[in-house]
Formats: structure tokens, C-alpha cells, sequence
């Protein structure tokens, strides 16, 4: 994201918060003051080196955080887990039914963060949920954050497939795929990568199960929505059309960056609002 999101301060305070952790534990645990904790947070000082590798060690995050600026532990999604996240205030629109990562809104704030940095303020500002909150790819949030992001794209006008195309782009990078794009680069053929995607959704989202069939010389890519979807409210035709572009495009890009194929992937069939929908795949 921008050098403010980059830098240790608010990563300090999503780590922090993912524990549940007060600033007094993380203070005596790392060996300073509450007080100087809270101006590493807000960074008015920085932590000496010793002091973030036992803050790391002490909030387990990765080591390469501070690299990458996002946090990834690569642990599966469990649904509406009571450890996860709430260490943050959630509004009540998007404390239920938590079945995505974090990870699975990242490719668009990325790209709306290249693109303009204030819309990314405007649309943090607008859930109500505290911004370090996004630095955490196993935070876990619902769909209705996903369909809400999707409508404030629509309302600004950022629709088009090449719009979409640009969240994909510039969002499903090294940071978003993390080690997966090493693993499926290891497969052989387009039906074995996207299988290995499918069972990998664990680790992105639960809300849909993707299956995967070999029809012919073509694969069908299949996303069937969970029954809590039902609950999802502000989910228009427009951010139907948007969300199953946006699928045809990742797909793409996916075997693209995994088997260096342009693959051709079509929508075949959409269950409309139910916002589940069927991909072909040519796999020659």
C-alpha cells in the first residue's frame, strides 16, 4: 500500500490487536514503556532492532513482514472463528458469516491505492473498521465487505473490464499469492493447477466450494455459494456482472503467471443474485 501503511507503526498495532493484546503486555514483553510502545504505533519512534525481533517472535508474525508490509501466516480461513479479528471493532454489517480473508480484499485496495490513495481512505472511512485492520491477510471479513467494496468501484465509475482487469493486474501480485505461486508453478496442466487452486481456496475463503471438471478437451470451473450467502445484502446485477469478470480475469491471470498460457476462460452460466456461476476453461 502507500509508505504510511508500509511502515512499523501500523503493523505493530495489527499485530498487536490480532492477539488481542494490550499495550502494556506487548511493552513489557518487548522491554519499553506503554508509553513508548504507543509512539511506535503512531510512529513518533522507532523500535530498535532487538525490540522487533522480540515483538515478532512475541506476536508471531512472519519475519518478512516488514519487508512486504502485510502480515501472512498462511493458516486456513476458519469460519467466524472467535480467535480471529476480534481484537478489532467490527461494525455489525461485517461481523457475521466471516468466511474471507483479508487476502481476498487486497488486490483491489492495492490497485485503488496506485490509483488514487484518498479513495482508499474514503472506502476504509466508510466500513468503519480501524485501517490497520487490512494490513492482516488472516484477519477474516464477509462477503458483504467484498460486495461493498465491488458497489463503491461501480459508484465511482470503475467498472469497465478494464478496470477489473487492472485490480487483477496490479492487486493478485507476489504479496497476494505468497508461496502458492511457487507451488502450482510445479504442476502439470491447466486441470491439475486449477484443481490444486480449488483445494487451496482454504487458505483465501470459504464462502464458495470451486469444482473443477475435465469436459472434453475444455475444464469447467464451478463456484457454488454456501447457504450463509443468502444473508448478503447490496448484491445488484452490476455487482454480478463485476465479481464474475472479475473471476474470468483471475482465472486467466492465474494459469498465465503459473504455466505462462494465454488461456481463454468464458462465463457459461450465472445463478444470478445467488452470486454462484460456471467458467470454461480451454485447456489445450
Amino acid at each position: 500500500m502507500n509508505e504510511q501503511m508500509f511502515s512499523v507503526g501500523p503493523i505493530m498495532k495489527a499485530a498487536r490487536k490480532f492477539k488481542k493484546l494490550n499495550q502494556a503486555e506487548v511493552a513489557q514483553a518487548i522491554g519499553c514503556s506503554q508509553s513508548a510502545l504507543s509512539k511506535m504505533e503512531h510512529n513518533l519512534l522507532v523500535p530498535s532492532a532487538p525490540q522487533w525481533f522480540l515483538f515478532a517472535r512475541f506476536t508471531k508474525i512472519p519475519p518478512e513482514t516488514l519487508e512486504t508490509g502485510i502480515i501472512d501466516r498462511r493458516t486456513p480461513v476458519k469460519f467466524n472463528s472467535p480467535d480471529v479479528s476480534m481484537g478489532f471493532k467490527l461494525p455489525k454489517r461485517y461481523r457475521t458469516s466471516r468466511a474471507e480473508k483479508v487476502r481476498e480484499l487486497y488486490p483491489f485496495l492495492q490497485s485503488l491505492e496506485r490509483e488514487n490513495p484518498e479513495l482508499v481512505k474514503e472506502f476504509i472511512a466508510s466500513t468503519g473498521i480501524d485501517p490497520e485492520f487490512f494490513l492482516d491477510f488472516d484477519n477474516l471479513i464477509n462477503f458483504q465487505l467484498i460486495t461493498d467494496m465491488i458497489s463503491f468501484y461501480i459508484k465511482h465509475g470503475k467498472d469497465s473490464e478494464e478496470e477489473v482487469k487492472k485490480i487483477v493486474e496490479v492487486g493478485q501480485n507476489e504479496i497476494y499469492w505468497n508461496h502458492f505461486r511457487f507451488e502450482w508453478k510445479k504442476l502439470q496442466g491447466v486441470h491439475e493447477v486449477l484443481n490444486e487452486f480449488a483445494k487451496d481456496q482454504l487458505f483465501f475463503q470459504t464462502d464458495f466450494q470451486i469444482k473443477v471438471d475435465q469436459v472434453g478437451d475444455k475444464v469447467q470451473v464451478s463456484y457454488y455459494p454456501e447457504f450463509h450467502l443468502k444473508q448478503i445484502g447490496n448484491v445488484t446485477e452490476d455487482v454480478v456482472r463485476f465479481l464474475n469478470t472479475y473471476r474470468r480475469l483471475s482465472l486467466e491471470s492465474l494459469l498465465f503467471r503459473v504455466q505462462n498460457k494465454d488461456v481463454k476462460v468464458e462465463l457459461i452460466q450465472d445463478q444470478g443474485l445467488s452470486l454462484g456461476a460456471r467458467f470454461e476453461v480451454n485447456a489445450a
